[in-house]
């Protein structure tokens, strides 16, 4: 923590009207886009499940690799939308605002949701809508963090941003449970799947009204629409005069942040971005981001997440609403972590220990697994019950799932969005975000043929790559706890870029563009 005492804030202390209930209200309400995507890692497994939407879907007189072939497209569509929306939605916010991107997002995602809730039996609709859903989905997961981090006060800035990750275990902890209490409480008809899809509609609802309500971007504006734009917007989100000074003051640090941008630029377009990507240190950084989420698909997290019955099923647990129990726990253990692990442990203890300590954990409880599958061979028949090994099992499940939270659940969101240089991060993230879909896609069409098809060799798979990811991170990762953006530079070994102020024993100088303070120096 030492390090960030290097850093610039504001110069003017804040009034308390800064950090009053409109900015937590506006990450409330953009954080809406983080539930759409925890909802549908939580409810699609199970909901897919139900022996309604079985029969409804025609499954029920179809072979094993056919029932596989569907469960794998209707989950891994929506993935394939996401790649999509990632890599859109970038430009576009850029082009047209971030304000305008999440209203987008909000439609298409309940045009997509409102086809796979009609779609009452038909293979096409539900497809289709799980592919439109996802363009949503993946524009969401660019733009809310972007939109959310841009909006708020300096000394809040990570704490709002968390929101995101919070509303994407809820929306998975809601999405485990309830198909859990649908199975019980439902009779077995349409209803009970069409309800299911249908929760959707909510929380996409609820982000496209809360667009009309939320103002637009400061940072955004500054760059597009000019001074007096972003002055508005702040007012608005500060709850303070145009003309106080706090206020004042942010709006000519953006500004200057924007100039010193620009002076350091070699131009604009794709051309430029990739002789960027070519200095010494940016390639490092890409790599060590697109790694990052590699790892942390091949965890196998998404692989519970959205076939966990199939998962309880293989390690012994039999009976539909016994298995959605069991599912609906682990997304309870999953939200009560991540809050813990978001407020007290990554800020506290850094980026690669967490990482490290949460692999030891995972890698530990996924080679059990592996093993009790191999060993045992629950679900194969004799035995009815389930072994006291298997109940260790099914705990390591969870254990895994406390380990994943104070990981990778969070930790590679923050890390893409530190380690790059303001000029190229945005087409970064992009990339990052990106592979983290691609591979979200491959493990969504994959897992259950390999549930099926190769069984506890699943388990030791995902083991493996967390095992390996340990040594990566210990040898490979540079711990960005406490740095300064500026700092950035260095530690990925390029040439250190001058911090607009600069200490000098206890003065501070300002560089020739004449900048108070750089806004990365705030972040």
């Amino acid at each position: 923590m030492g390090r960030r005492a290097a850093n610039i804030d504001l110069g003017i202390p804040a009034p308390k009207e800064v950090y009053g209930y409109k900015v937590y209200l506006i990450a409330l309400i953009s954080s809406m886009g983080a539930f759409l995507f925890g909802y549908d890692l939580g409810f699609i497994g199970t909901a897919i499940s139900l022996p309604s939407f079985q029969k409804d879907f025609h499954l029920t007189d179809k072979s094993q690799s056919e029932k596989d072939a569907f469960s794998a497209n209707v989950v891994s569509l929506l993935q394939a939308g996401c790649i999509v929306g990632v890599l859109a939605a970038a430009p576009f916010s850029d082009t047209y605002g971030r304000r305008p991107t999440l209203f987008l997002t909000a439609l298409i995602f309940n045009l997509g949701s409102a086809l796979q809730t009609g779609a009452k039996g038909s293979w096409a609709l539900m497809l289709a809508g799980r592919a439109i859903g996802g363009i949503g989905v993946g524009a969401a997961s660019m733009i809310v963090p972007v939109y959310v981090a841009e909006a708020s006060p300096p000394l809040i800035r990570g704490r709002l941003v968390g929101i995101y990750e919070v509303f994407v275990s809820a929306g998975t902890m809601l999405g485990f449970w309830i198909n859990y209490g649908l199975a019980k409480h439902v009779t077995p008809s349409s209803k009970q799947w069409i309800i299911s899809f249908a929760v959707q509609l909510i929380p996409g609802s609820l982000l496209f009204i809360g667009t009309f309500f939320i103002p637009e971007s400061p940072r955004y504006l500054a760059q597009s629409k000019g001074r007096d734009k972003c002055i508005a917007s702040l007012q608005r989100l500060r709850c303070i005069p145009s003309d106080h000074p706090y206020l004042l003051e942010e709006v000519h640090s953006i500004f200057q942040q924007i100039e010193h941008e620009e002076a350091i630029a070699e131009g604009h377009g794709i051309k430029t971005f990739f002789k960027e990507l070519a200095k010494p240190g940016n390639m490092k950084r890409l790599l060590s981001g697109c790694l990052m989420f590699i790892f942390m698909q091949m965890a196998g997290s998404n692989a519970i997440n959205y076939y966990s019955p199939a998962i309880f099923k293989s390690i012994g647990l039999t009976g539909p609403n016994t298995a959605f129990f069991a599912t609906g726990i682990y997304g309870v253990v999953r939200f009560v972590a991540i809050i813990f692990a978001m407020i007290y442990v990554v800020d506290r203890f850094g980026r690669t220990r967490t990482l490290m300590a949460g692999s030891v954990v995972m890698a530990f409880a996924m080679w059990y697994i592996g093993a009790y599958v191999k060993l045992a061979s629950p679900g194969s028949g004799g035995s009815s019950g389930v072994s006291s090994a298997g109940y260790a099992g099914i705990a390591m499940i969870y254990i895994y799932a406390i380990g994943w939270c104070f990981s990778w659940a969070g930790i590679p969101w923050i890390y893409a969005s530190e380690i790059f240089p303001l000029r190229i991060r945005s087409p970064c993230v992009s990339i990052c975000i990106a592979v983290h879909w691609i591979l979200n896609f491959v493990i969504a069409r994959s897992t259950p043929y390999m549930i099926t098809n190769i069984g506890y060799g699943t388990y030791f798979l995902f083991a493996a790559f967390i095992t390996i990811s340990v040594p990566w991170v210990f040898f490979f990762v540079p711990e960005t706890k406490g740095l300064s953006l500026e700092d950035m530079d260095v530690l990925f070994g390029m040439p250190q870029i001058e911090h607009l102020y600069h200490d000098n024993g206890n003065t501070l100088k300002e560089p020739e563009c004449n900048a108070t303070h750089s806004e990365h120096s705030k972040a």
